[in-house]
């Protein structure tokens, strides 16, 4: 006998600003990737929704199957016209390149749900001083620590040594590479990507509660917006 559930949690982070702190989910992405027995998803677009959710309706129905928690937003954002269906899988299984590196880039821009418009604003200001620059849209930060995770204990279970798909996505990027990751939610949610092939790190995210206020206020307050990402770029990649 089982029984397991499709959540939804909204809004993330401070993304529902008129709120305030109280209707802010700070540390959900950390509790989704850390509950047992549940897949944690974070969609930034209505078309990942879609594919996630039809995985999630059979997933749940499965014998060997979880609950899954999908962490939404109430904002409307622009949508992607997309131009293959090349994205679908990885989006299933954690994440995919939006924007592909460079062969050997030396940088990539990290991000995870609501905070899609400002990290693509972000790509394109740097676009130009950065070549190469990839944009990595991490749809599951749970599956893809799972599979991390999985892989560096497999000489304890005894399971075959294969590359996780985390790594095989990190693996076009130079091993030297620098990443600036950006949640809406706690940055511990991402930062731990640089430990996969021992990337520099920049982590943008909440780790406070938030304050009532309109949207782009509380981004720039809490280092958010597209001019904090610039920010964190420079820093990291620029010295």
């Amino acid at each position: 006998m089982f029984c397991h559930a499709t959540l939804v949690g909204t809004p993330s982070g401070l993304t529902l600003a008129g709120e305030g702190g109280a209707h802010q989910s700070i540390n959900t992405p950390l509790i989704g990737m850390g509950q047992p027995g549940l897949t944690y998803y974070e969609p930034a677009f209505a078309d990942e929704l879609t594919q996630i959710m039809r995985h999630a309706f059979a997933h749940i129905q499965a014998e060997d199957g979880e609950s899954v928690y999908l962490r939404l937003s109430t904002r409307t954002i622009p949508q992607l016209a997309r131009d293959d269906d090349d994205w679908e899988s990885g989006a299933l299984q954690g994440g995919y390149w939006l924007r592909k590196p460079g062969p050997g880039a030396e940088a990539a821009l990290v991000f995870s749900g609501a905070v899609a418009p400002e990290v693509l604003a972000a790509y394109a200001d740097l676009a130009d001083d950065l070549p190469g620059l990839g944009l990595l849209n991490i749809t599951s930060p749970d599956l893809l620590h799972r599979g991390w995770s999985a892989r560096r204990a497999a000489r304890w279970t005894g399971t075959p040594p294969a590359p996780s798909y985390v790594e095989t996505l990190l693996s076009t990027l130079s091993p030297a590479a620098g990443l600036v990751t950006v949640i809406d939610g706690s940055p511990g949610a991402l930062s731990w990507l640089g430990g996969v092939r021992g990337m520099r790190v920049s982590p943008l995210g909440v780790d406070r509660f938030g304050q009532s206020g309109d949207l782009p206020d509380l981004y720039q307050r809490y280092r958010l917006d597209a001019a904090a990402i610039v920010d964190a770029a420079a820093e990291l990649f620029l010295g």
